[in-house]
């Protein structure tokens, strides 16, 4: 597998984080559930959400392929300590700030959820936040509805795991590692959105292992790709004012295969990215800067707007359309400034990583060699 160049693919996630901001704060701010503006809004919000996936294949793919050649049938610790550390200090922050705001929907300042449905805010509930575990009725639920693809985002890192396992494990360890892969699939396979994150998922772990290949490479690299790209992005654009739009997103077979389907151009996409040294790649690279608080700021924006949205209309501040409009400029302001002050605490997985290592090689879990110098 061979190495790539991360700038532009970082600004692609930076770039995809901002467009699923925007898109759930076009919806708070203007937009009826139902309406084609909500439908166009919820349409590039899972466009935004599709590619993470994918990027997520690409980069597991060379993260384990890295791992696998230094650690051999060993690498399942260093895995999961780079995930963990990664993924659980911003999602602890997300779910003590969607707790937050949930106190305070519960003790006077109603909230302008999507659904207006109650919610827990029990230690039961806070333990299944924390755990990506939680259920309807929960306050994560509830409030923080963008969380759904990053409980599939840790099923997609399992799968890999098991998948990876099977290819390089030992002896029994790889029937083991296959069985489990294919019991994770097959008991998610009626859930929703799980076949569609997998193939997603898989297509850019793909690019990412046989980027070698020049076929490929030339595809990527072709002039037509990006283009194309695009116009199968953008096609179901042209029936946002059908109505059911929203729900077929999510319900009809043939939708939810096109969208599985995507996952094919977006990956070779993805690899002329990593690969290129054209104008998109430099453009997308500008915005690679962004990333350092990208994470943070998906899990965390949703909360934060509905507060800044939900305040509004509690206090009667703001009226009209120019009010709505301040209003929304200022739920993106408030959740891009408090992402980035808070992804300097908590989206720093080498300290993170650090620590849970030398936890583990005192607990005698990992070896020593395991640990990162850096």
């Amino acid at each position: 597998m061979r190495g790539y160049r991360y700038e532009a693919l970082d600004g692609v996630r930076a770039l995809a984080a901002q467009v699923v901001l925007v898109s759930h704060g076009l919806g708070m701010a203007f937009f009826p559930v139902h309406s084609p503006g909500s439908a166009a809004a919820e349409w590039f919000g899972r466009l935004a959400v599709m590619a993470f996936f994918s990027l997520s294949g690409f980069v597991i793919a060379t993260s384990l392929g890295r791992l696998i050649a230094s650690e051999g049938s060993r690498f399942a610790v260093p895995y999961a300590v780079h995930r963990i550390a990664r993924i659980w200090p911003p999602l602890v922050l997300a779910i003590l700030v969607t707790f937050g705001i949930g106190w305070l929907g519960q003790n006077g300042l109603p909230l302008l959820t999507k659904t207006g449905d109650p919610y827990r805010l029990d230690l039961v509930a806070f333990l299944r936040g924390i755990t990506l575990t939680f259920a309807p009725g929960d306050a994560t639920f509830v409030i923080d509805r963008a969380l759904w693809s990053l409980r599939q985002e840790v099923y997609l890192y399992a799968v890999a795991a098991f998948a990876a396992l099977a290819l390089a494990g030992r002896g029994p360890w790889r029937f083991i590692g296959g069985a489990m892969a294919l019991t994770l699939v097959a008991v998610t396979a009626e859930r929703f959105f799980y076949l569609q994150s997998l193939a997603l998922f898989c297509a850019g772990a793909a690019a990412a292992h046989f980027g070698a290949d020049a076929r490929l490479l030339r595809i990527a690299g072709s002039r037509w790709i990006a283009p194309a790209t695009l116009m199968l992005l953008a096609l179901p654009l042209a029936f946002v004012g059908a109505p059911g739009f929203i729900d077929a997103m999510s319900e009809s077979r043939l939708f939810l295969g096109y969208q599985a389907v995507l996952g094919l151009p977006v990956a070779v996409c993805l690899l002329g990215l990593a690969t290129g040294d054209g104008a998109a790649g430099r453009l997308f690279a500008r915005s690679a800067f962004a990333a350092s608080f990208s994470y943070t700021l998906y899990v965390i924006h949703v909360p934060v707007m509905t507060l800044v949205f939900s305040l509004r209309a509690h206090l009667n501040l703001a009226p009209g359309l120019a009010g709505t409009v301040a209003t929304l400029l200022a739920a993106l302001a408030v959740a891009e400034i408090v992402s980035y002050a808070a992804a300097l605490v908590v989206e720093r997985p080498r300290v993170f990583r650090k620590l849970l290592f030398r936890l583990l090689t005192a607990t005698g879990v990992a070896r020593p060699a395991l640990a990162p110098t850096a």
